[in-house]
Parts: structure tokens; sequence; C-alpha cells
């Protein structure tokens, strides 16, 4: 909480909206890959949101044990007109997941946000992403809004996914098809995402931003990285969660 609130003095725009609630309609549910699985939400009056923004989520009419509320990434874009949370269901899922994955069509919960500052801007002009696993997710949403605009900001993506088990990859693919101006490398390991990386930064350096998502240890092993390589920290932005 306390990470939340220093990037909201730092970003206050982006923050502003964190106390806005909207009620959303269960739309449906569907299994993308492995154990992960969308979650797609409807409302008569949804939002505005940038892509890349997240939001907390809670399910006031159902009983959930422990931590009632959840933090996740929007994975749809606002020109979509759904809000769309991907997430990892375990065999042995927490209270919270329970009720979410025992939702029917029909049945609300409850949305505070979007916000946060994971977002592309008119200052950028190339952008590296980094995704790990579930990571993706606010990344599928800024491909997905960057692929309907004719704007010239590059952005290459480099995603990792254990086993090649990449959530999105056929929207992805659809995206950079209709954007040129999208790049995609898939890896499966830490290894080729650091061979990638690092062959971006000798290629953009400080011409680019950096946008990491993924597991905490991951993001922070990756800004390291990129201090080491000599990239201003300025032009690094991750994902504030501390775990999915």
């Amino acid at each position: 909480m306390l990470d939340v609130l220093l990037r909201a003095l730092r970003h206050p725009i982006s923050y502003s909206k964190i106390y806005r609630v909207t009620n959303l309609t269960f739309k449906e549910k569907i299994h993308e890959v492995g154990d992960i699985y969308s979650f797609i939400f409807t409302s008569e009056y949804l939002p505005n949101w940038r892509a890349g923004q997240h939001a907390i989520f809670t399910i006031p009419d159902k009983p959930v044990e422990g931590k009632a509320w959840r933090a996740f990434s929007v994975a749809s874009a606002p020109h979509e007109n759904e809000i769309r949370i991907g997430t990892i269901v375990s065999s042995e899922p927490s209270s919270f997941k329970q009720q979410l994955s025992s939702l029917q069509t029909g049945e609300k919960i409850r949305m505070y946000g979007p916000y946060g500052e994971l977002c592309l801007n008119e200052k950028m002009q190339k952008v590296i992403g980094v995704a790990g696993g579930i990571g993706i997710t606010p990344f599928r949403s800024i491909v997905k809004d960057l692929s309907e605009k004719s704007s010239t900001l590059k952005l290459q993506l480099i995603y990792s996914a254990r086993d090649n088990q990449h959530t999105y990859r056929n929207d992805m693919e659809k995206c950079r098809e209709r954007n040129q101006n999208i790049s995609i490398i898939y890896t499966a390991s830490p290894e080729e995402v650091n061979a990638a990386l690092e062959n971006a930064v000798a290629e953009n350096h400080n011409d680019a931003h950096y946008l990491l998502s993924g597991p905490p240890k991951m993001i922070e092993s990756l800004r390291l990285k990129l201090l080491g390589l000599g990239i201003s920290r300025k032009r690094i932005l991750n994902d504030p969660f501390k775990g999915y």
C-alpha cells in the first residue's frame, strides 16, 4: 500500500480515479491456456481508462475469506467496451478466486478505478516492453489499443511464458498484423529474455522507454539490469503488484 501511495504522489493524475466505483455484470469465463483464465464483464456505464491501467475488484455479494479484494490489470482496451481481467486459477485457489470462478452470467462485482501509470504517452516514440507470465495482461490492452491507432510509436514486446504457453498470443498476432510498428519476441526462459533485452538496449538505449510487467522478482532483476546498462530511471516503468 505504501508503494501505491508513493506512486500516487509522483503521478497524481494517473491515480486520480482510484476511488471511482463501477458496478460490473459478469458475462463469461474463458480458459486461455494452462491455469490461466479470462473473466469478462460489462456495464451500461463503463468508465474511461488508459490501456495498461489496473483496478481493484471486490465481490460484495459473495462470502470471501481473508483478503476480500484483488488488484488486476485491465486486459481489455477501451475500444472493446468491456472489462477483461486475466489471472491464474490454481488447483487450490484462494477464497476470492473460488468466488470469482463461480460467478454466473448476470451476477455483479465492483471495480475501483482503473488507475495507474503503466501506459504509453505522447513523449514516447520507442517502447520496449517485457512481460512475464500473467504479466502480459496490461500489454494485451496496450497492444490492442495501439493496433487501432495511427500512431508512429514503435513497440517491441518481449513476452516470456513457461513451456511457451503464451496467453493471448492469437490476439497479439492479429494486432501485430494490423500495425507494423508492433513487434513481438516470444521467449520461454530468463536467459532468452535477458538476451532479447540486451539486444533491444544495444539498438535503442535511452531513445526508448522500458515497461516491465510480471512477477516482482523478475521486475526487480530487469530493473537492475537496465540500470546497469545505463538506462535512466525515468525511462523505466513497472506495474506495482507484489503478487498475483
